[in-house]
């Protein structure tokens, strides 16, 4: 990312890494060396040294917490340093249940959300700042090879500062900045921040003081915050755990992993980008959906007879169709997540609750993988290629032509029971029913449904009919939890007897079901479940599912919004906004916000675009929700919920029934 061609004589990165507190100071400074100490006239001290992973020159700068020092400290340092670009590097509060602690938040945005109007409302004013976007390409390119995960430097500096845990996950969201440090969910600054500031996924007191002050002196900057805390009146547990240090040292991992990144360009922030032909490396393949492969990855553990059973496959046959089976939870799309994360393959993942599940969608993203790895030269899919197997014929057929000789391609295709509007008698997506040499297809779908007719070589795999290795590979998943340093902590009295007790408790009441795992080891991390109330969990998923519902019935007539609201989430069968939902219950965006609180352990949070969405985590929530014993049980009426939630959907396209 240097200002002048690559070379001997190229000139080094320069770059301003600010920090707030001691930790996260010492977890950037242990990636640097040759540290020397400067002075600004007006008494500002920092340091500047190298990058140790690449030749890259950083001042490092403790600012101290509040964005007005901040920013004043930043435009200190900006104007004595002049550097190219600027990096903020610390830790933040979750403000959404889907980021875990150490997670990592790239800010594609940073508001200044206390600005406003104090009438009788709060009417939000917010100050924006986007990421600048060869930045925030150059931070998606980090997330996606991965490597800083394995410490860009030696991981040690002076200070003795480790590496930071290798199962973080990126996320690429908003961020809000104030000066207030929050740390309670009821607070009326929490449901502020739902209601007006709904997609920032975390919240700090910089960053808003530092966008300011590289954008007055037009220098890229880039916020990175590892997740110390959720903001939920558990802060100081979190940090006795040690989760500050582990966030620190994550951000700052990837802060310096990208920093040797853009080193290795040729280009800088606001150049344009070298030709690709004198490159000597060639790109890697996109990973497709890479966010839900690392959430589906997360914590993977055993099935090893399955992997066994595809590679024998390919051995045997020269082309064909495996098929894995089992009943909804049991793993299934993990495995092949698993299997593309592995192997690299071309994959598309049906996502009913995300709208990701129709043919137009699949042959997009299917062509978009094919041509990048091939240079296949059928142009992408257009208007009615979605309607036959024609096009999809023919894109096989050209990466079957352009496949080398003797190489073997797996296609990956997820959850064919949700793929949507499949006509009887035809395979879901079109799917071909014979393979040109050289192609297989790895597809998923529930027990006994997404019928599938093959003419070729082919294997199903029903992860039903082992239950024993999927027993061993629960208790593994179970224990590799369970060490995680929250969900340690909250095994009481004696944490070896507890944990052996946790152990056999979820054995014995999971039914060999993993999405049964997820909600109650999830429940337990957040504070939602005693591990002393193992004992008396429910048997199974449906069980589990009967037994929130029957929590919330008893709450009498308090949960009657509730319900309504989950309802109407369940007819729209998509993700949705809160402001649609509040239309549909009648109740304001903030009351829809604090309603589904309550089904918080289902739930999907989506935040982008200005936007923050909510659908079904997994779709099988959902069908409980929709069977009919469980609506009588619910006292709901699906006919006035499906009434409401089509007016709501007219009226959302600006349509009037009555004209």
């Amino acid at each position: 990312m240097g200002r002048t061609p690559a070379g001997p004589d190229r000139r080094r990165l320069r770059a301003l890494v600010l920090t707030a507190l001691p930790v996260e100071y010492r977890a950037m400074r242990a990636h640097l060396a040759d540290l020397r100490e400067r002075e600004h006239r007006t008494g500002t001290r920092f340091e500047v040294g190298r990058l140790r992973a690449a030749e890259c020159e950083v001042a490092l700068v403790q600012v101290g917490r509040g964005n007005v020092r901040a920013g004043v400290i930043a435009e200190r340092v900006i104007g004595l340093f002049r550097p190219d670009l600027v990096l903020c590097a610390g830790v933040a509060g979750a403000l959404h249940d889907d980021l875990r602690l150490g997670d990592i938040v790239v800010a594609t945005r940073v508001d200044a959300y206390q600005g406003g109007t104090a009438a009788e409302d709060f009417l939000a004013r917010p100050q924006t700042w986007a990421a600048p976007y060869r930045l925030e390409e150059l931070a998606r390119s980090v997330d996606l090879y991965g490597g800083w995960r394995d410490g860009p430097g030696d991981g040690a500096g002076d200070d003795g500062a480790g590496d930071a845990d290798t199962g973080a996950g990126v996320h690429f969201r908003p961020i809000a900045a104030g000066e207030v440090v929050l740390d309670s969910r009821d607070s009326a600054l929490f449901g502020q921040l739902r209601l007006h500031n709904n997609d920032a996924a975390a919240i700090d007191m910089e960053d808003a003081g530092i966008a300011q002050a590289a954008h007055l002196n037009d220098v890229p900057a880039l916020v990175i915050r590892g997740i110390s805390d959720r903001a939920d009146g558990r802060k100081e547990a979190a940090d006795r755990a040690g989760w500050q240090r582990r966030a620190a040292e994550a951000a700052a991992a990837f802060g310096a992993a990208l920093l040797a990144h853009g080193h290795g360009s040729a280009t800088g922030p606001g150049e344009p980008s070298a030709d690709p032909a004198e490159s000597a490396e060639p790109a890697r393949p996109r990973t497709p959906q890479a966010a839900y492969l690392r959430e589906k990855t997360a914590g993977f553990v055993g099935r090893e007879s399955a992997f066994a059973e595809f590679g024998a496959f390919l051995d045997d046959h020269p082309s064909g169709h495996l098929v894995v089976e089992g009943l909804p939870g049991v793993g299934k799309t993990s495995l092949l997540a698993e299997e593309v994360v592995r192997n690299g393959w071309p994959a598309h993942f049906n996502i009913a609750a995300q709208r990701i599940n129709g043919t137009a969608a699949f042959l997009a993203g299917l062509h978009a993988q094919l041509a990048e790895r091939f240079g296949v030269r059928l142009p992408p899919p257009g208007t009615g290629d979605d309607l036959d197997g024609r096009y999809l014929g023919t894109l096989l057929e050209e990466t079957a032509d352009r496949l080398p000789r003797d190489d073997k391609l797996v296609i990956v295709i997820d959850a064919l029971d949700e793929v949507e509007h499949a006509s009887p008698g035809v395979n879901a997506l079109f799917l071909p029913t014979v393979l040109q040499a050289g192609l297989y297809m790895l597809v998923s779908r529930r027990s006994r449904t997404a019928p599938l007719r093959i003419d070729g070589p082919s294997a199903v795999i029903d992860l039903m009919d082992r239950p024993d290795e999927s027993r061993r590979d629960m208790e593994r998943f179970i224990r590799d939890s369970l060490v995680r340093p929250e969900l340690a902590a909250r095994l009481a009295g004696d944490p070896e007897r507890g944990r052996e007790r946790a152990v056999a408790s979820l054995l014995d009441r999971s039914e060999l079901n993993f999405m049964y795992l997820v909600y109650v080891l999830r429940d337990i991390e957040y504070g939602r479940m005693d591990p002393d109330d193992l004992s008396s969990l429910p048997a199974g998923l449906s069980q589990y599912y009967e037994r929130h519902l029957e929590q919330m019935l008893a709450k009498g007539s308090a949960a009657a919004l509730s319900l309504r609201t989950v309802y109407a989430l369940a007819a729209i069968r998509e993700p949705v906004p809160a402001s649609l939902l509040a239309g549909v219950v009648q109740v304001s965006e903030l009351r829809v916000v604090r309603l589904l609180a309550d089904w918080a352990q289902f739930l999907h949070i989506e935040s982008g675009l200005g936007a923050t969405t909510y659908g079904f985590y997994h779709q099988g929530f959902c069908d409980f929700l929709l069977r009919n014993d469980t609506i009588r049980a619910a006292g709901v009426d699906m006919a006035e919920i499906g009434s409401m939630v089509g007016h709501r959907l007219i009226a959302s396209l600006g349509l009037d029934l009555d004209d």
